[in-house]
């Protein structure tokens, strides 16, 4: 690979990790520290495949500030397969990231036949109703969540 193929290379996947992460205009530029994560928010990935992939997740305050517990439910929605999975989670704030890590307790829907991993994220807070990033689950995926309209608690 020629240097300048080389730097070419570097320069696109620089560009889409930032647009992974959020950093693309628009968003309304607010502090971590102001912005409440906490509560429901409903979530989707784009998995570049013939699947379609949302869900949400609940994420409860504990006593330190940068730690959430959580709860996931992901539907998974593909031509020959669908699963519907509760995780339990641990989501980990720092700065304006937050990392969630998954594990699965439950199909709710589909066979546990070892093809369904974990739904973990990296996500960027881009304020208190918005967070994007990306689902790290065979392998990496731009991942949108939003505060969740309308879902009773």
């Amino acid at each position: 690979m020629t240097k300048k193929y080389w730097l070419t290379a570097c320069l696109v996947a620089a560009s889409l990790s930032s647009q992974a992460l959020g950093d693309e205009n628009g968003d309304e530029d607010i502090s971590p520290a102001k912005a409440d994560i906490s509560g429901q928010w409903a979530f989707e990935a784009n998995t570049n495949d013939e699947c379609s992939f949302t869900g949400l997740a609940l994420l409860m305050p504990t006593e330190n500030p940068n730690r959430f517990e959580c709860e996931l439910t992901a539907l998974q929605v593909c031509n020959v397969e669908t699963w519907q999975v509760r995780q339990s989670c641990t989501a980990v704030r720092l700065g304006d990231q937050l990392i969630i890590d998954s594990e699965i307790e439950e199909f709710i829907q589909g066979e546990d036949s070892g093809a369904y991993m974990p739904d973990d994220f990296t996500l960027k807070i881009k304020s208190g109703d918005h967070m994007r990033g990306v689902l790290r689950s065979w392998g990496q995926h731009i991942a949108e969540f939003r505060r969740a309209e309308g879902v009773i608690g």
